[in-house]
């Protein structure tokens, strides 16, 4: 069995366990829908499409708000169903998380705050988040572009490079997971979170081949090469990069740093260096996922991961712990997208597109 087959395997499972119409409008299960509409281009068929425009349907009936980053990231998909099928209830969807880019209120700079109005952001600081670059980063690049929006893609474009300014490290060129405007600083302070830096090269991957924009491409090989020296001799990365034997290997993360630096090589941004570590990371996860009978599991994908309080590392207690203790589980939503968007990267790099 190839590599694809044993992710479509996965892609198949999850669908078999996850019913559409149950499924929230956040970011997780938005994430599977859009790389499930990849994985269809890439077999050249419809596979999962009745799966994820079920879930658009489902919400475009109950109403939606996009209110937070985690809520925009569902318009990847209705604005992928948009140009699938022209129906004009995915264009309505999409429009309101065009909107909340355009006029929600800047945190600092041209950066929302990741929480947005939400109820969420009542009960944490205002801080913009690594993640808002997938969250709502790659699908304003992509709707700029095709909306012809100017104001939308003047947004776009900024967010690298502020995203940069206020997170990445000096040092090591590594991302910190928040930047607190209480406290005017990063937070916290170096701890480099596996999966949120595999947001970065994949937000920015993605960005460059929408964009070609070259100041993206620039970012994009400065968190390529800090990267490098973090795989581990299993070919995989440690939940929380720069503690070494202190925390525990992640498979999310493993993915999306392996699809950001399959996508920098096939669009020319990245050289042959990184071909064989991202080759050798996206094998490993596949080879350890799970069989049982028809069902196939990704493994080893760390949970919720949130900055909290007090000891972000070490905190043990609470229903969202510090990085170091945050539980694994098996086929989580965005754990099963990062798979995918690494395997469709995969199969496009291997054939030299």
């Amino acid at each position: 069995m190839s590599y694809l087959e044993k992710v479509m395997q996965m892609a198949d499972s999850y669908i078999r366990d996850n019913k559409p119409e149950e499924m929230n409008w956040s970011w997780g299960e938005a994430l599977v829908m859009y790389t499930l509409s990849l994985l269809d281009e890439e077999l050249g068929e419809r596979r999962y499409f009745d799966f994820y425009k079920a879930y658009a349907d489902t919400h475009y009936r109950k109403g939606v708000v996009v209110d937070q980053s985690d809520t925009c990231a569902p318009a990847l998909v209705t604005h992928k169903l948009y140009k699938m099928t022209g129906e004009e209830q995915y264009r309505e969807m999409t429009e309101q998380a065009v909107r909340y880019l355009k006029y929600e209120p800047r945190l600092v700079d041209d950066l929302i705050n990741h929480n947005g109005h939400s109820r969420d952001s009542r009960d944490y600081p205002k801080s913009i988040w690594v993640d808002s670059l997938m969250m709502s980063g790659v699908f304003g690049s992509i709707a700029a572009a095709d909306l012809k929006d100017e104001d939308l893609h003047h947004f776009a474009m900024k967010q690298p490079e502020q995203f940069s300014k206020y997170l990445q490290d000096p040092e090591s060129r590594l991302y910190h997971h928040s930047w607190w405007k209480i406290l005017k600083r990063e937070y916290p302070r170096n701890i480099f979170w596996g999966r949120g830096n595999g947001w970065v090269i994949a937000s920015f991957a993605l960005m460059y081949e929408q964009t070609k924009e070259p100041s993206i491409a620039e970012h994009l090989k400065d968190i390529a090469a800090a990267l490098l020296k973090y795989q581990r001799e299993d070919r995989y990365f440690d939940t929380v990069l720069n503690k070494p034997g202190d925390n525990y290997r992640e498979s999310s993360g493993t993915c999306l740093i392996a699809a950001g630096w399959m996508n920098g090589i096939r669009n020319g941004v990245l050289g042959e260096e990184y071909r064989q570590p991202a080759i050798d990371a996206y094998r490993a996860v596949v080879e350890n996922m799970r069989f049982d009978g028809e069902n196939a599991y990704m493994t080893e994908t760390s949970l919720w991961t949130i900055p909290m309080f007090l000891a972000p590392y070490r905190l043990k207690f609470g229903p969202y712990p510090g990085y170091k203790y945050v539980k694994k589980g098996e086929n989580v939503p965005y754990g099963v997208a990062s798979l995918i968007l690494a395997s469709v990267e995969y199969e496009k790099m291997m054939r030299g597109e």
